[in-house]
């Protein structure tokens, strides 16, 4: 009788690593095309979006733009901020504090001359931050 011939020891195939390389390629395709079809504002977190409200709030204000001003503000909003203001600037927004629906903002303006820090509520009415009082 004759033995079988033992296999030729440490002989491996290339699939572990063509199969591993494939998956690869395709989450990096999934990843590519997630990354092209999201919307950028989709990367925004909630702390930029009422930055940047406080941001446009402090510019309509500097320029004297009422309709912008009241389309940033709460509905019926009574001690909205800069109301008085005859010149404003935006030197630094020093912090948001976003909690659900509500958040509050401690800005740094120049305010006629003057640098004051306040700070701001902020409230997301129909998808939307406004700001509320200072």
């Amino acid at each position: 009788m004759s033995t079988p011939e033992p296999e030729p020891a440490g002989r491996s195939t290339a699939l572990p690593f063509v199969a591993a390389a494939a998956v690869v390629a395709v989450v990096a395709i999934v990843v590519a095309v997630l990354s092209l079809t999201r919307s950028p504002e989709d990367n925004v977190s909630e702390n930029q979006r009422v930055g940047t409200v406080v941001a446009e709030y402090v510019e309509a204000a500097g320029q004297n733009d009422g309709d912008r001003l009241a389309s940033l503000q709460c509905v019926g909003i009574v001690n909205a901020p800069l109301r008085d203001a005859e010149s404003v600037d935006l030197d630094t927004i020093d912090e948001v504090r976003v909690n659900g629906d509500t958040a509050e903002v401690d800005v740094t303006v120049t305010l006629d001359g003057s640098e004051q820090t306040l700070t701001w509520n902020a409230v997301r009415q129909d998808e939307a931050w406004k700001i509320c009082s200072s």
